[in-house]
């Protein structure tokens, strides 16, 4: 059975294994996931079945702004195809939902045909392609999803 649920600090280990496995050079170091989990509240969140997490979920919520952010996904590749993805993004919005935000923002690169896909079935719309978004040339599209409370 498939839980999704807040991650806790001994989630994090799992957390930087699935996010090593997925990108490699360019994942998160566990301090720097372990600050994520001080700072982002109800936003790191877990998939997980059978006591193994298998996903997650990282987002942001700016209150002032009322802007929230879904800034990293990853689900481990044995459990694709599942809608694991999707059931962690909807959960992640739902809870920035209630707490107030209007509009919330995604960044993916312009080939993921399968993370586009999902994106916009969540509602997600494509504002604007950035080149070197990550300040070594690659590109990102910026989508939003406005929120109507």
């Amino acid at each position: 059975m498939l839980t999704i649920r807040k991650a806790e600090l001994r989630d994090l280990k799992a957390v930087k294994a699935i996010d090593q496995l997925l990108f490699g050079a360019d994942s998160y170091p566990l301090f720097v996931l372990r600050q994520f989990y001080d700072i982002t509240g109800d936003y790191l969140l877990v998939a997980e079945t059978g006591g193994e997490v298998i996903g997650y979920m990282l987002s942001h919520l700016d209150q002032a702004k009322s802007q929230g952010w879904l800034l990293s996904l990853g689900v481990l590749p044995a459990h694709r195809g599942k809608r694991i993805g999707e059931k962690l993004m909807a959960a992640s919005m739902a809870a920035m939902e209630k707490q107030g935000a209007s509009i919330l923002y995604l960044t993916v690169h312009p080939d993921n045909a399968a993370g586009i896909s999902i994106y916009t079935r969540l509602g997600f719309e494509m504002q604007e392609q950035v080149a070197g978004y990550y300040l070594d040339e690659s590109p990102r599209l910026l989508m939003s999803r406005q929120v109507n409370h």
